[in-house]
């Protein structure tokens, strides 16, 4: 991507194919003039020859590849992928008219420590223009295009258009973090990693990296060899990184300050060679990724349009958990089921940028490459591991999404939801995905990215005034489609539903902050101690003593996760504790007369079964999830975005709807004669 410019010129090598094969071969050669516009710049990028026998593995480690076939710049001449390159430029623009404020966000927080004025920015400040870029594209984007959500528009900007905005020869993100990073992190601290399932026909599954040998320190955490293994089989992902690594706690905070909203990072670790590192799946935030070392292929579709079809899939965990997006059936394109487009097909190689809206399928892989062209000497293929950064856009994860705001505002009001049944607790599933397309998209669009920032004063009146009777109009639009007679809620009713919140969603931003901070100050105070000690014994490995175990990030990061889920909970009680006056309707809810014969405890208490929705603990914190098996005492999940958890004991577990009590005493009775009592009573109730 970031190669010299050749001669245009395509070739093709025969390889033995399967008719499939030769198949999707002549459709590309004849729809060359549609594909190759969005393809990038490919140095002879190699598919793995199959035999009849293999074509249905869903990956091969390390494959011995044959060429398939080359192209020679068939994208933009300056490098940029993008269904709308005018808005890729606009991405340019704004970066480098930020890249000053980024440099003086930098100085502030001790990042960079030059005085002589110039725009030079460090690392962390480079990090800060971009994600101020994103804010700014999402305030006002000339072209009227939308950058955010299931109506947004994906691009990729190659490092050196980066680098020459900047004014050098090699961008600010390049070399920022690489595999040697990774083992003194390893060493340093105590992580926990995922492993991603490589079956590109099935959703994306993930389990831990390691398990605990022992009850030592040093038997229980996880070590480079064990990652090294992990590699083997599938990509390594490290959730939420950027609380636990000190040297990635700056560029997450700048993600944090320039966006005024929750960010969060993960970091994408894959062997050369995987011929499916990432299955397609969708994700529930907008994300940024930074290429850091390697290289990665990565293929962009738009959102499915099977809404209808499968209500009950969630669009922002399309191909995760039970839910699948085979790559074969996305490839049909706009004649599949899925009826998505092929957007983007580009490689990332070190500091590209590539941005994807939530909401659009995507899926990767490392397979191998081949130096074609010797002269071309800006790609370098001599790497064993691709890394690279996601930034996360967290909007709809906390909340702060137009759909979120409606949801609250009924709730505070106990007026019944028609968009979900009594027994749904996630809002992107269900009747929801059943409204027309443009009305959906709307409803499930970010608030603006300036909504935590703008404090609530007459001078933003007017913002959040249009941002009230936006979620009014959706309110009426979702009515007139589904022909239902809601109560109105009052102007007031929506401005109180905004202003909780807006008071959250600071609080959620202000916990991240800290806890950030928080991991930059431990990596200043390690390189103190490093400093102090190194004359003594320089190639020494780190000793961990009690002091600095209990700095742990384990234990650093866990009491702001005991926080948010505090204010998680405070969002709820308000919501549910209702208006002063709440509305007289048929569609008024009420609690049901069964739940005054359950234990006030019984989130916590009630039995569980396989497939309850509940909540359950990840790090503190709680987040959605569905019981997937019972273990004796203990419980295992799947998080809505396809994690696991394992071995959970009930009060990590927060059951979500109330279980159904029983109308009569079952003391004594057996199973069976229970479930023949139900059936008479069943039947006297419908006569």
């Amino acid at each position: 991507s970031s190669r010299t410019p050749r001669p245009k010129k395509t070739f093709f090598l025969l390889v033995t194919m399967t008719p499939s094969s030769a198949l999707f071969l002549l459709k590309l050669v004849l729809l060359a003039p549609v594909h190759y516009a969005f393809l990038p710049s490919i140095s002879n990028f190699q598919l793995p020859k199959q035999s009849a026998a293999a074509s249905s593995s869903s990956r091969t480690p390390r494959c011995q590849t044959q060429i398939l076939f080359s192209t020679a710049d068939t994208a933009r001449s300056d490098g940029i992928i993008s269904p709308s390159p005018q808005l890729a430029n606009q991405f340019l623009a704004k970066y480098q008219e930020s890249l000053q404020e980024g440099h003086k966000w930098a100085k502030e927080f001790g990042f960079s420590d030059d005085d002589d004025g110039s725009q030079s920015s460090s690392p962390e400040g480079s990090f800060f223009a971009i994600f101020r870029a994103i804010q700014k594209m999402d305030s006002a984007v000339e072209s009227g295009e939308k950058l955010l959500g299931l109506n947004g528009t994906p691009f990729y900007v190659p490092a050196k258009l980066l680098a020459g905005e900047e004014g050098h020869e090699k961008n600010a993100f390049s070399n920022y973090f690489h595999f040697g990073n990774l083992a003194l992190a390893l060493e340093e601290d105590f992580l926990d990693a995922q492993r991603g399932s490589t079956d590109n026909r099935k959703g994306w599954q993930v389990a831990a990296v390691s398990q605990p040998t022992g009850s030592s320190f040093n038997e229980a955490r996880m070590t480079l060899p064990q990652v090294q293994s992990a590699l083997e089989k599938g990509t390594v992902i490290f959730n939420n990184i950027g609380a636990h690594i000190p040297h990635l706690a700056g560029p997450t905070l700048a993600c944090t300050d320039a966006l005024s909203l929750p960010g969060a990072l993960n970091m994408y670790v894959t062997a050369k060679g995987m011929r499916t590192s990432a299955p397609p799946h969708t994700d529930r935030q907008d994300v940024l990724v930074v290429q850091m070392e390697g290289a990665k292929r990565w293929r962009v579709f738009s959102p499915p349009t099977d809404g209808k079809v499968k209500p009950t899939a969630d669009p922002f965990a399309r191909g995760k958990g039970d839910d699948s997006l085979p790559l074969h059936v996305l490839l049909e394109e706009k004649e599949g089921r899925l009826g998505t487009e092929l957007l983007m097909d580009v490689v990332t190689r070190e500091g590209d940028v590539l941005f994807i809206p939530a909401g659009f399928p995507h899926t990767t892989d490392t397979v191998e490459e081949s130096v074609g062209d010797e002269s071309d000497q800006s790609i370098d293929t001599d790497y064993d591991n691709s890394i690279h950064l996601t930034f996360n856009v967290d909007t709809h994860v906390w909340d702060l999404d137009y759909l979120s705001v409606r949801s609250v505002a009924l709730k505070r009001n106990r007026i019944e939801d028609v968009l979900m049944g009594p027994s749904e607790t996630n809002r992107y599933t269900g009747k929801v995905n059943q409204l027309p397309d443009d009305l959906r998209a709307d409803l499930m669009d970010a608030l603006p990215l300036a909504f935590l920032e703008n404090e609530a004063s007459s001078e933003n009146e007017s913002f959040f005034a249009g941002v009230a009777e936006r979620v009014k109009e959706l309110c009426a639009a979702v009515n007139d489609a589904t022909n239902s007679e809601t109560v109105q809620m009052s102007p007031d009713s929506f401005k109180e539903a905004i202003e909780r919140i807006r008071a959250y969603g600071t609080t959620i931003l202000d916990i991240h902050r800290d806890m950030y901070l928080a991991a930059i100050e431990e990596g200043r105070l390690r390189k103190a101690e490093a400093a102090m000690t190194a004359h003594l014994k320089p190639d020494a490995s780190v000793v961990m003593t009690p002091e600095r175990m209990q700095r742990l990030s384990l234990f650093r990061v866990r009491p702001f996760f005991e926080q948010i889920d505090t204010s998680k909970k405070d969002l709820e009680r308000w919501c549910l504790s209702g208006a002063t006056t709440p509305p007289l309707s048929s569609t008024t809810s009420s609690p049901s007369s069964n739940n005054s014969q359950l234990d006030p405890n019984w989130h916590f208490t009630s039995p569980l079964k396989v497939g309850d929705e509940v909540e359950a603990d990840l790090g503190g914190a709680f987040f959605e999830a569905k019981v997937s098996q019972i273990v004796g005492n203990t419980y295992n999940v799947v998080f809505f975005d396809g994690d696991r958890a394992d071995g959970l004991k009930r009060d990590q577990i927060k059951l979500l709807n109330p279980p159904v009590v029983e109308e009569f005493d079952t003391t004594g009775l057996t199973s069976k004669e229970i479930k023949k009592l139900k059936k008479k009573m069943e039947k006297k109730k419908r006569k």
